[in-house]
């Protein structure tokens, strides 16, 4: 399958990067419940689910990119836990995905699907 974000094995990725940090369990298991999700939708992507799909495949590429900026950068707030910060992102992804573009954002791109993400 072709290589998406939620394909990279995690942990080889972060140890290229650093070798000394370490990834909590929840982190990885949360990043393989993402990746197997994202994976049937490919699978079952056609002309007629496509627009459905994408928004979808968009929200998984947004959190597990949100699981990569938490594992380098520390957790969303201090004294969290690893679960703390999956539930923030669950509760956040959309935001953060929109801050991306927000800036001199013409009225069309309202109507772009990378706003649509669920």
């Amino acid at each position: 399958m072709e290589t998406f974000l939620w394909n990279i094995r995690l942990e080889e990725y972060v140890a290229t990067v650093d070798q000394t940090i370490k990834i909590d369990q929840e982190y990885i298991e949360y990043y393989n419940k993402l990746a197997k999700e994202a994976n049937q939708l490919v699978e079952k992507i056609s002309a007629e689910t496509l627009a459905a799909t994408l928004p979808k495949l968009m929200a998984i590429d947004e959190k597990c990119t949100l699981i990569i900026f938490y594992i380098f950068n520390g957790y969303a707030l201090e004294n969290d836990t690893a679960l703390d910060t999956i539930r923030l992102i669950e509760q956040e992804y959309k935001k953060t995905h929109r801050e991306k573009y927000i800036f001199d954002m013409p009225e069309y791109e309202t109507w772009s699907i990378s706003q649509r993400i669920v």
